[in-house]
């Protein structure tokens, strides 16, 4: 597919121009109206709000993930709580039942002896017995329980202690449990709160972009998302490599690039392009950690990116992730293959529902719409990317 970059077009026009002055057709008319359009102070104003909207709704939408990621975390945190309480309870009832039997023993222990020669000195029994083998016996019978009894004093004693602190344990875990609790009941007013927030400032980026398409505000030419790539895994390996990078990755380059195509290919999004989209992200390849090469998750507020398990599985959420951005009427049973799990989560039934409720589906069909919030903040993003894609197709024309 042949694509022209807005100033060859200019040349082109100015060429026509010189060589047929007296005729003016139906193209030229078009660029100038088209150049017309695009320096009406109507067209910048909308192209102005629509990517203030834009960004605004992006924005509320990362709170909303903070705040989810926050939640989730609480959630943990009280899951946590409740089932260390639990083994602290059992814990407790434990120790409890042995400090019991300690004092059960003890006691009968007590008894025995009494009946045996009361308090068990040893010496009132030797005097007052006729036998002093029976007065031998009973010295003997005290003496052992008297250390056995100390024994049996000093466990108590310990388990007395684990139990105080157990209890002290508990009582810590309980209180922490009920802030716990205090602070998600918080956070569930807070979703809601920024849930409604950010379906406002939808609707008004939709608004906003609905205004722009009927003055044609928005490009009508560019480097669209979705469509064949032009140039092979080799050409776009090779140019990673003149530039000096040093991938690290978990895939041969090459491999990796043909993964792109592929994955490309089976959703209609231009793999090279994408690609040339992972070089601006990951600074040549060299920074891709967990085989995540669009920084995916990695918003301004968010404490971590997502993670995938192989490659193809980031490359696959990416290409799926554009193509929510490019096509507005995409839903999931229209994806040759099922919604990243790693992206969507791992709930089948609850991933197709996110990916169809996506709120930014149509906001970027072309690269020129990328930024502003839609897949990245910096207002420069897509031409960046541009950039990077025409250096590669020189690249590729001058071998």
């Amino acid at each position: 597919m042949r694509r022209i970059r807005r100033g060859a077009r200019g040349l082109a026009v100015v060429v026509v121009l010189a060589g047929i002055s007296s005729v003016v057709t139906p193209v030229l008319l078009a660029y100038a109206q088209t150049d017309f359009v695009e320096s009406d102070p109507a067209v910048v104003q909308a192209r102005e709000q629509l990517a203030g909207a834009q960004a605004a709704a992006h924005q509320a939408a990362d709170a909303l993930t903070q705040n989810e990621q926050e939640r989730d975390a609480t959630q943990q945190s009280i899951d946590e709580h409740v089932a260390q309480i639990q083994s602290l309870d059992q814990q407790r009832a434990d120790l409890a039942t042995q400090r019991d039997a300690l004092r059960t023993v003890m006691r009968a222990r007590a008894v025995a002896l009494y009946r045996n020669g009361g308090t068990g000195g040893g010496l009132d029994a030797i005097v007052s017995s006729s036998s002093v083998l029976q007065a031998a016996r009973r010295q003997a019978l005290s003496d052992a329980a008297a250390s056995s009894n100390a024994r049996a004093a000093s466990q108590l004693e310990h388990t007395r202690t684990q139990l105080a602190a157990v209890q002290n344990t508990l009582r810590d875990e309980q209180a922490q449990l009920d802030a716990q609790r205090a602070r998600l009941d918080q956070l569930a007013a807070s979703l809601e709160q920024r849930r409604s927030e950010l379906e406002h400032l939808v609707a008004a980026a939709n608004g906003a972009l609905a205004r722009a398409r009927v003055i044609g505000a928005l490009h009508a030419a560019g480097e669209p998302v979705m469509g064949p790539a032009t140039l092979t895994a080799s050409q776009l390996a090779g140019w990673v490599r003149s530039q000096g990078f040093s991938p690290r990755i978990n895939a041969d380059l090459t491999e990796l690039a043909q993964i792109f195509l592929d994955e490309g290919r089976d959703e209609n999004v231009r793999g090279d392009l994408a690609f040339a989209q992972s070089v601006i992200e990951t600074g040549g390849f060299e920074s891709a950690p967990a085989n995540n090469y669009s920084g995916i998750g990695w918003c301004d507020s968010c404490a971590k990116g997502n993670t995938f398990p192989t490659p193809r599985e980031g490359v696959r959420a990416q290409i799926q992730l554009l193509r929510q951005y490019a096509d507005a009427g995409v839903t999931a049973v229209q994806l040759s293959h099922p919604v990243s799990p790693y992206l969507y989560g791992s709930d089948p039934a609850n991933a197709v529902r996110r990916f169809d409720t996506f709120f930014a589906r149509g906001w970027a069909p072309t690269w020129s719409d990328m930024g502003h919030g839609n897949w990245a903040t910096d207002p420069n993003y897509s031409q960046k990317v541009i950039g990077v894609y025409r250096r590669m197709v020189t690249y590729s024309q001058s071998r």
